[in-house]
């Protein structure tokens, strides 16, 4: 196909992705179901977000194109009590998309979270299944909130040597929040990289917030509140297993301005090393920062993403991206269409670029 034809097929896609949504209606509420006594109480939806993609191949002559489900999620959520919830989901990732050899990535439905949280106060609560583990504030964050098409690119380093799914581990954790919700504390101990035998030492996790203002006292961390909420959070976390440790520091601002915008920035640094335990994980340092501006009249929000990661030893190439998004918030988080462009530089190559729409569809 000429390139000539190709930007006729891509912009012909272009207006088939959009022209739904224009005519779309607002999302409607999740399914939910309670208990004739009202003391429990069950409610269900789902996270859709369907994907078209170009990206620059290494040879520098070719594109890789696609479409696909970046992610494809049934969401559930059961209040047993006073004392006891339960959240999870599921997920096939990448849904469609192409694989190196030319196949679809038709991979099966899995489990992505399943936590149990008891409530004995405020102040303690024990989460216990597979969860998000308390590292950086993005690594924590809800894919259905996010600012940027995604997360960022380094957020996971450390999941496939560990063995986890996507920043996922199996374990139990401690969460709860202090001085009038100012102070924030997640610690537990996971399963980590269990090797031969399974008799290597547990992994251990914590992490801890100083909320200024707006202190969000969920599982997981928003990404924006298009101008609804205000927050302010400086926070810390640890990771570590054997001789692989990660050590973290981030910044959360989201901020209402101008009687309806808002103001969302966050930054991310990392600290991470394998060491010998974890030999495919060499010593780096990766770091995050993402700022965007709702407006709210129009419901766009422009925003920016840059990502580093840097290696310790020359042996492995540094890479870094910096992303400029366009978000359409057409019914909030419920109904949303995003635009990215991606630059691409990893040292000793050609920079790549990479285009990415995305529209998501959430209830819950």
């Amino acid at each position: 196909m000429s390139e000539r034809s190709k930007r006729l097929a891509w912009t012909a896609l272009l207006l088939a992705a959009l022209l739904p949504l224009v005519v779309s209606l607002p999302a409607a509420a999740q399914l939910q179901f309670t208990s004739p006594d009202g003391k429990m109480n069950a409610k269900f939806g789902l996270l859709s977000q369907i994907q078209l993609e170009k990206l620059d191949n290494t040879d520098g002559k070719t594109t890789a194109d696609n479409i696909f489900f970046r992610r494809l999620r049934f969401v559930g959520g059961v209040k047993y009590s006073d004392k006891i919830s339960i959240f999870f989901d599921t997920d096939v990732p990448n849904l469609g998309k192409g694989n190196a050899d030319g196949t679809k990535n038709n991979a099966d439905l899995f489990v992505q979270d399943f936590t149990v949280t008891y409530t004995f106060a405020k102040a303690f609560q024990l989460d216990g299944g597979l969860m998000l583990l308390p590292a950086d504030y993005n690594h924590t964050q809800s894919a259905a909130s996010l600012m940027a098409v995604d997360f960022g690119p380094y957020s996971f380093v450390e999941s496939v040597p560990l063995t986890a799914r996507t920043g996922r581990d199996y374990g139990i954790q401690a969460r709860g929040y202090l001085a009038d919700d100012h102070v924030e504390y997640r610690g537990g101990v996971f399963q980590g990289f269990r090797g031969k035998g399974n008799t290597n030492e547990f992994r251990y996790a914590g992490r801890l917030s100083f909320w200024v203002y707006g202190a969000q006292t969920g599982f997981f961390y928003r990404g924006t509140s298009l101008g609804k909420n205000k927050s302010l959070e400086i926070g810390g976390s640890f990771d570590k297993q054997e001789q692989y440790k990660a050590t973290s520091v981030d910044l959360f601002w989201d901020q209402p301005v101008a009687g309806g915008d808002g103001i969302t920035v966050q930054g991310d640094y990392n600290k991470i090393d394998g060491d010998i335990f974890l030999p495919t994980l060499p010593k780096q340092t990766t770091k995050l920062v993402e700022a965007g501006y709702y407006f709210h009249t129009v419901k766009l929000q422009p925003y920016v993403q840059l990502a580093w990661e840097d290696f310790d030893a020359v042996t492995r190439p540094d890479e870094k991206r910096a992303q400029g998004g366009l978000n359409w918030f057409i019914d909030g988080h419920n109904s949303t269409l995003k635009l990215a462009l991606t630059h691409i530089d990893l040292d000793r190559a050609k920079r790549r670029n990479q285009v990415q729409l995305q529209y998501q569809f959430f209830v819950f």
